[in-house]
């Protein structure tokens, strides 16, 4: 028998590497099966895993930061890698599954199978696979100066009924077309008629749609000032700062094609509601 070996290279943004990870940690926990994990910081996100997150809690993991020479060994084969995988992910692994193949494999139901008989397999992938949602808050827990910060803001704001509401806007055209404010802004609305203490913590890419909410909820709205640069150390730690909160909320409502809502709520096993029009409503289903 091929000796069973994981690594993973998850990319894209904070949300979608760690739903990637997770997914294979709670994977691979299941038949013992060695992992590590290749993380690049780069223009997706800028910061090491090291200063974000505690080793996940896996006995058989090991996280590498990646460096220049990493690309060409743990990433695709494509013109960015000058193709060089082709040459040398043979000579390190028995199986590669870059994003394409994952998606493909997932859909067939056949992406276990290849894992458990693939020897040392190369996973790269901004997806999950299985339903691991309950496991998340066990492997990814922030570094210490993010979680006190997480834990002093909701200590002092939060209420017994806060809700929490998450608008994605900036580069994500999707979110902006089928989740409008005005969905939103319904949705609070109706929460405050049923619950006059209602709060909301936003968080929001968009300083100008939360300076809207403001303007319209008054002190129902909290948030924090967060720095929005995905190439700056201290704006991937704001996101997972906002993370954390929305995830401690008693419910999200959440943007459309948005996995930054998916984790939050699955964070915190809490209810998530994805505000959509009813147009993307039917082509989603």
């Amino acid at each position: 028998m091929k000796r069973r070996e994981i690594t993973i290279t998850p990319y894209g943004g904070l949300a979608n590497r760690m739903r990637a990870l997770n997914a294979v940690i709670e994977f691979a926990r299941t038949y013992a099966i060695p992992v590590k994990s290749v993380w690049f910081s780069n223009f997706e996100l800028n910061a090491p895993f090291s200063e974000l997150f505690e080793t996940p809690c896996y006995d058989m993991i090991s996280v590498k930061e990646a460096g220049f020479i990493d690309r060409f060994l743990y990433r695709s084969p494509r013109r960015h890698t000058l193709w060089l995988p082709f040459i040398t992910a043979p000579l390190l692994f028995d199986t590669t599954i870059y994003s394409p193949d994952f998606i493909a494999q997932r859909s067939k139901g056949t992406l276990a199978e290849t894992i458990l008989n693939g020897g040392r397999v190369l996973i790269e992938s901004c997806y999950e696979f299985g339903d691991y949602s309950n496991a998340m808050s066990r492997n990814f827990i922030p570094k210490s100066d993010i979680l006190s910060l997480v834990d002093d803001f909701v200590e002092k704001n939060f209420t017994s009924n806060t809700i929490g509401v998450h608008i994605r806007r900036t580069d994500n055209v999707l979110s902006i077309k089928n989740s409008p404010l005005s969905l939103f802004c319904d949705a609070m609305r109706k929460e405050v008629e049923e619950c006059a203490d209602t709060k909301f913590y936003v968080a929001t890419d968009d300083a100008a749609t939360k300076s809207e909410l403001k303007q319209i909820f008054g002190d129902r709205i909290l948030s924090i000032d967060t720095d929005c640069n995905r190439n700056s150390l201290q704006g991937i730690k704001d996101a997972i700062r906002e993370m954390w909160i929305l995830s401690r909320t008693t419910k999200i409502y959440g943007s459309f094609y948005s996995s930054y809502s998916e984790v939050a709520s699955q964070l915190g096993n809490i209810p998530l509601h994805i505000l959509q029009v009813k147009e993307s409503l039917k082509t989603n289903n």
